[in-house]
């Protein structure tokens, strides 16, 4: 399914140093990429079309079951959930990249990737449960 970004090949590697830019040679750090490539751009994208087609200068940021509505703030504000997301993918890409020379590398990419993958998930429906809330 994924048989093309096999191939892909990084000339300019960067060799030394603190970050290790070979590591993401990998196919399964590929496949993790790209899924959190679609998923916080769906965040960026869901983020302005809220901000896009709201009308007011404040929206219901946090909806609570018990209380309803108790975060209201700038429209701007909106973003900020992508920008979360985007800095946790940063962050654990980071970290991958500083851990590749120690020998429990797999496990340790696979549980920072998931935890971005699940963290990017959770934004994600917390972006739509703001648009659920504002236009419903």
């Amino acid at each position: 399914m994924f048989h093309f970004l096999q191939n892909i090949k990084y000339r300019h590697s960067y060799k030394g140093g603190l970050l290790n830019f070979r590591a993401l040679n990998l196919f399964y750090i590929r496949v993790y990429l790209i899924f959190l490539s679609i998923i916080n751009t769906l965040e960026w994208l869901l983020a302005r079309f809220i901000f896009s087609e709201i009308d007011q200068d404040r929206i219901a940021l946090h909806y609570n079951v018990d209380f309803g509505i108790d975060n209201y703030g700038e429209t701007e504000k909106i973003f900020f959930i992508p920008l979360i997301g985007l800095s946790i993918i940063v962050v654990n890409l980071f970290l991958y990249m500083i851990i590749t020379k120690r020998e429990d590398k797999v496990f340790v990419s696979h549980i920072l990737f998931l935890t971005s993958l699940f963290s990017n998930c959770i934004l994600l429906v917390s972006i739509a449960l703001i648009y659920l809330v504002n236009f419903s």
